[in-house]
């Protein structure tokens, strides 16, 4: 799958670059969009995952960033993976996933505490062991990276989005699954199995249509929104362990 691009008239992208004071004033003023990689072993049993040392996210997340005027998802997502892993992977491998808003309390730029929102194309990139290890990473940004059993991060302290991700990846697995076996003449009851299949993969987190809202505070992530939950919010950051 892949997220459809429609170009009006002849444009042409003006790329700069903005001081922090600058990009500060436009984070206050507009929705970012970004192209973000949820990397996965082969099998789909695992996600390669960054901890990231900045914000708006210092923790556990995808590798990603910012998108440029002009540019496909797919291609802003290849140009963030030669960024941030030093690896040239083609534009076909990156699968869209779904879009996902996120919303941030804070961010890198001055003033931190003003937070920052995104549009997010989240891809699936499958790597071999072979690539990843090839990976350079900004020591910057990430503290440490590896992999992680998707089940672990189902059950554990992660970010939500990422546990959406997962869900919604198997989600279309198992649609491609059904494709295949209609597609190839597959009897009733390999179609019903496939579609039962479906719905039990595609059963994900996130329902209706209320944010899913989070605070992280200590490493670990407290939802918010159930009777029990505080309401005041964090003043500041604190340090995750």
């Amino acid at each position: 799958q892949r997220t459809p691009q429609f170009i009006t008239g002849d444009f042409e992208p003006h790329h700069c670059f903005l001081p922090d004071d600058e990009y500060g004033r436009a984070l206050d003023a507009m929705v970012k969009a970004v192209s973000d990689i949820l990397v996965t072993s082969k099998s789909g049993t695992k996600v390669f995952l960054g901890r990231r040392k900045v914000e708006p996210q210092p923790d556990w997340w995808y590798i990603g960033g910012r998108s440029k005027p002009g540019e496909t998802a797919e291609k802003a997502a290849a140009r963030n993976v030669r960024r941030e892993l030093k690896l040239d992977i083609p534009v076909e491998r990156f699968e869209v996933i779904a879009n996902y808003s996120f919303v941030w309390q804070f961010r890198q730029q001055a003033p931190q505490g003003n937070g920052t929102a995104d549009i997010s194309t989240v891809h699936c990139l499958e790597l071999s062991d072979e690539e990843v290890s090839k990976a350079e990473f900004d020591n910057k940004e990430y503290s440490e990276c590896k992999w992680f059993d998707v089940e672990e991060v189902l059950a554990g302290e992660f970010h939500p989005a990422l546990k959406q991700a997962i869900w919604d990846s198997r989600c279309k697995a198992s649609y491609k699954e059904l494709e295949n076996i209609v597609a190839k003449g597959g009897d009733d009851a390999a179609v019903a199995a496939a579609a039962r299949n479906l719905v039990v993969q595609g059963a994900p987190p996130a329902r209706g249509f209320e944010p899913v809202k989070v605070r992280f505070s200590g490493g670990k992530y407290e939802y918010v929104g159930t009777p029990s939950a505080e309401s005041k919010p964090l003043v500041k950051r604190r340090k995750a362990y």
